[in-house]
């Protein structure tokens, strides 16, 4: 039973089998209404181990938030947006590459920061600043990059209560109550199986580019493999020429390579479409094989 109980909870294993099921079926258009809800329910779980407690002393918050915000949003989304720019001819994929290169970073991050040895408090309050931020780098973004005819503002408006602002404020009455607590044990699989929800919705309702457009697969494939992989290698390099302590590169080079893409795949899904949200669906993938090997990596030196 400990080992069934063990796999059901394994965050690999959940997210290969969303993808494998979601190759395998062809499921009704229906299944996206679930996909914000299943993330909102992500997004309030994931932010209860964050206090925001940390927010009170400006001076500590804005060197972390605005580093993370240059990393994760300016330097990830030029690389992803640039390469998209010369790659990619098909205007809802164009929407769904600014929508995931505007998105939040991913809450990966938090978790994986102690796993690498970065800097956790740095990691989360840049995290959070960043989230907060995108409450307006968002729109911008997407005026800039789309035009004024983006999507609706109150879409927009509600999306963002529902993904981001919401699970701000309900997380942290939790944590205030006390009630987090009651959620540790379960958290890691509260997250996978609600981010299991998203991929597998994307993947099967875009199942028909996965096997019959291979030349648009293999350029999201590229342009999120350069993101991922490349940015881990330059940013790394970058950051030990210029001699930054340790754990702050490490926490830097985090929020270089991980972004929310199942933030960007569910709105994207939600405002415009199956496929303008196939950029986050397949950046997931990715991140799940970076994640995979940096904690290899990172065992493999302790």
């Amino acid at each position: 039973m400990k080992k069934f109980i063990a796999i059901i909870t394994n965050r690999n294993f959940i997210l290969l089998l969303a993808i494998i099921l979601g190759l395998s079926l062809n499921t009704v258009s229906w299944i996206k209404h679930f996909t914000v809800p299943a993330l909102a329910i992500v997004m309030v779980v994931s932010l209860t181990q964050i206090s925001f407690k940390e927010f009170l002393s400006a001076r500590k918050i804005i060197i972390p938030s605005l580093y993370t915000i240059l990393f994760n949003y300016f330097i990830f989304g030029a690389v992803m947006l640039l390469m998209a720019w010369f790659l990619i001819d098909d205007k809802q994929l164009w929407i769904g590459f600014v929508i995931l290169a505007s998105s939040p970073p991913g809450v990966a991050i938090a978790p994986f920061a102690y796993i690498i040895g970065a800097d956790e408090k740095y990691s989360i309050i840049g995290m959070v600043g960043a989230y907060i931020a995108s409450l307006a780098i968002i729109p911008i973004a997407a005026f800039i990059f789309i035009g004024k005819n983006f999507a609706s503002p109150l879409d927009v408006f509600i999306i963002f209560v529902e993904l981001i602002i919401a699970p701000m404020i309900v997380s942290q009455l939790l944590v205030k109550l006390r009630l987090d607590r009651h959620l540790l044990k379960w958290r890691g699989a509260i997250v996978n199986w609600g981010l299991f929800v998203v991929i597998f919705a994307v993947v099967s309702l875009n199942r028909d580019v996965f096997f019959s457009d291979i030349k648009t697969l293999l350029i999201i494939s590229l342009i999120s493999f350069v993101s991922v992989f490349g940015l881990w290698g330059a940013a790394n390099l970058i950051l030990k020429k210029l001699k930054i302590k340790t754990g702050i590169r490490k926490s830097l080079v985090l929020a270089a390579t991980i972004k929310n893409s199942g933030f960007a795949a569910a709105t994207a899904l939600a405002l415009f479409g199956e496929k303008s949200s196939l950029p986050g669906a397949i950046l997931s993938i990715f991140l799940i094989i970076f994640l995979i090997i940096i904690s290899i990596v990172e065992k493999k030196k302790s």
